[in-house]
């Protein structure tokens, strides 16, 4: 064996000995025989053409590539965290088929990974990404069904279909609350559906306080039992109907008699014996109706008291405020505008008899003389208005007469009445004038001009009105 391994080395060594010849040849004796291209061509300036070689990648496919593998990394951690969430909720348990062929799409995609595959590893993932999604979704719905299956068979006293329902639950979701309500029932389930059956054995032979009883069992074990709770309330109804009536015939007689408390709290009663009642409703709402029109009609009789009082503001606030409440109170209709007539009425005199002044204006003095004239014609007056009219009166009449004013002076001060006559410079003079507000101002050379109000009121003016200017400037 080493006589023919020393033969196959020495082979190897002619081979290597002739190649290197042929290369020296090619380099320094093969240009000396070339003298020109072997095609002669319009090309020659052109640049060579590199030929491509296996292990050559163009840079584009090779960021293709990359981005392949990027995201196919990307989308495999998003299949880590479904599959995670899936094992979680047991999904070989309701969709063990559709989970495998999932993961086995994922097997496919690590193959093609391993290969430098990227692009069609990334299609793998994708599928079994969307595969493993539409699980997720078809779970909820699975656990949905299930609670709300189970949560129907206890209702129906189905302990197998409740039990049934209950375990897939657990299965998907077994921290979840209303699942952990669902299993807690199903725990009770026999026990209830026994108590259950007992009642109505015995509502049936009208044992009604034995039927109570089993139906109150029932839900003491399970108190969210509907059906229980309902054949409660019939029990109950049947055992409780002659104090409910007793209780209603009490409080429609103190209805009668006017005691409204009375048969407010006999209704109310009847209404805890037997909850929700619809005929406690009926009576409670006829107790408020009976004692609102009460209210009204002694809301009425006030009203009408002072209007007898000529207090026409007051009643008016009371009519406003039954129509607030009532719009359709026809009586606090009708009377709520000849009493606003009287209020607006009153109301313009109280003004011209508080603010007399008021008539010095000739607008308002009409005004004043329109208010006298509406006043007078109100028939069958009362005491108040027949007051204010005497008085509104003489005061028109007071307005329209002048009255003497004396002023005085020191024969220096030129004195101006305002918006009536320039008076000049006096020591005593006087004028008539209507009642009013008036402004005189005096002025003097030197001294500080000055300015007296002074108001006129109709009635005759006892002291004088001194205008001078006695503070010298500076």
């Amino acid at each position: 064996m080493r006589a023919s391994q020393s033969s196959q080395s020495n082979t190897q060594k002619i081979v290597l000995i002739v190649l290197g010849v042929v290369l020296v040849g090619t380099v320094f004796f093969l240009p000396s025989f070339v003298d020109g291209p072997w095609i002669a061509s319009d090309t020659e300036d052109l640049a060579p053409v590199p030929v491509p070689s296996a292990e050559t990648v163009a840079p584009s496919t090779a960021a293709e590539l990359k981005q392949y593998r990027q995201d196919s990394q990307g989308v495999l951690a998003e299949i880590v965290l479904i599959r995670d969430r899936l094992v979680e909720q047991n999904v070989e348990t309701w969709a063990q088929a559709e989970f495998h062929n999932a993961m086995g799409k994922v097997e496919d995609g690590d193959e093609q990974y391993s290969y430098g595959n990227y692009g069609a590893s990334l299609e793998r993932y994708r599928d079994a990404r969307k595969q493993l999604l539409i699980l997720e979704s078809l779970g909820q719905r699975k656990l949905a069904d299930a609670k709300r299956e189970g949560f129907e068979a206890i209702e129906n006293l189905n302990p197998v279909v409740a039990a049934s329902a209950s375990e897939l639950a657990t299965a998907i979701a077994a921290d979840d609350p209303e699942v952990q309500r669902l299993v807690a029932r199903v725990e009770t389930l026999e026990p209830v559906r026994q108590a259950i059956e007992t009642g109505d054995y015995a509502l049936e032979r009208d044992r009604y306080q034995e039927a109570q009883a089993a139906y109150r069992e029932a839900l003491a074990l399970d108190p969210a039992h509907q059906r229980a709770a309902q054949l409660l309330a019939t029990a109950n109804n049947e055992v409780t109907g002659g104090a409910f009536r007793a209780q209603m015939s009490q409080g429609f007689a103190a209805l009668q008699q006017g005691n409204y408390e009375g048969a407010r709290a006999a209704f109310n009663r009847a209404g805890q014996i037997q909850p929700g009642n619809p005929a406690v409703a009926t009576a409670l709402a006829q107790v408020a109706n009976l004692e609102a029109q009460s209210e009204v009609d002694l809301a009425l009789a006030q009203a009408a008291r002072l209007e007898s009082d000529e207090q026409w503001s007051d009643a008016v606030a009371i009519y406003q405020s039954l129509l607030e409440t009532d719009p359709s109170l026809a009586d606090a209709k009708a009377r709520l505008l000849p009493s606003r007539i009287r209020a607006e009425l009153d109301q313009r005199l109280v003004t011209f008899i508080d603010e007399p002044l008021l008539l010095s204006n000739k607008s308002e003095y009409e005004k004043a003389r329109k208010t006298l004239e509406d006043a007078r014609g109100i028939g069958n007056p009362g005491p108040r208005l027949q007051a204010q009219v005497d008085e509104l009166q003489t005061l028109v009449q007071r307005a329209t007469l002048p009255v003497n004013v004396v002023f005085e002076s020191d024969n220096q001060t030129h004195v101006v009445l305002y918006r009536v006559a320039e008076l000049g410079q006096f020591a005593t003079t006087s004028m008539q004038l209507r009642p009013g507000r008036y402004i005189a101002a005096g002025t003097r050379k030197g001294f500080r001009d000055v300015r007296v109000e002074f108001t006129i009121t109709g009635e005759p003016m006892e002291q004088a009105i001194v205008v001078r200017c006695e503070e010298p400037i500076g």
